[in-house]
């Protein structure tokens, strides 16, 4: 195997730009995820609005780091996908593109949530957003109920994700896994 640190996608391996990209997502929408089921628990309530700010604040964060992906794939491609037969390319498509969207949405949904419920939104006390609708309980409760059933739905997303990537790995031994990690198989 060979590791070339690059920059851009190449034809056989993710870049670090779109592989720090992947990595730091993945640890802000596991957070995300813990944080949001901890801190509805939380009994403190200076604990439970520091929990609240630091959800919202990583939440931009993960907007900010789509945002970002999507530019970077304008810029820098990513590889060619390995499917092994057309459903498994449909599959793979529509799992991901729906992981993009529902991370697209999400943050905005819950920017919704907490000015509807009278909130800012700031990212980390450096910035806040403008409110984006008017306090409203109704409003509020039913995009809770969607921003949380979401989170379920990218759950199950990411499931589906890491199962394909080891099916790949250990079933079909490709390098799908490995060009994530700069690794690619030589392919002479």
């Amino acid at each position: 195997m060979s590791s070339k640190l690059t920059i851009k996608n190449s034809k056989t391996q993710f870049g670090l730009v779109s592989r720090m990209n992947h990595l730091f997502t993945a640890i802000i929408v596991f957070a995300l995820i813990g944080i949001g089921l901890y801190m509805h628990d939380i009994e403190d309530p200076v604990l439970k609005e520091t929990f609240y700010d630091l959800h919202k604040s990583m939440g931009i964060a993960l907007f900010g780091l789509m945002l970002v992906r999507l530019f970077w794939l304008k810029i820098s491609p990513n590889p060619p996908q390995h499917s092994h037969n057309k459903l498994e390319h449909i599959l793979a498509h529509s799992v991901k593109g729906t992981l993009y969207l529902t991370m697209l949405i999400m943050p905005v949904l819950g920017w919704v949530v907490a000015n509807s419920d009278g909130a800012e939104v700031s990212f980390f006390n450096l910035f806040s957003l403008p409110n984006i609708v008017s306090e409203s309980e109704s409003l509020h409760d039913i995009t809770k109920e969607i921003h949380e059933s979401i989170a379920f739905v990218i759950l199950a997303l990411i499931g589906l994700h890491i199962a394909g990537a080891l099916k790949h790995h250990f079933v079909y031994k490709d390098n799908t896994l490995q060009r994530m990690f700069g690794k690619v198989k030589n392919e002479d």
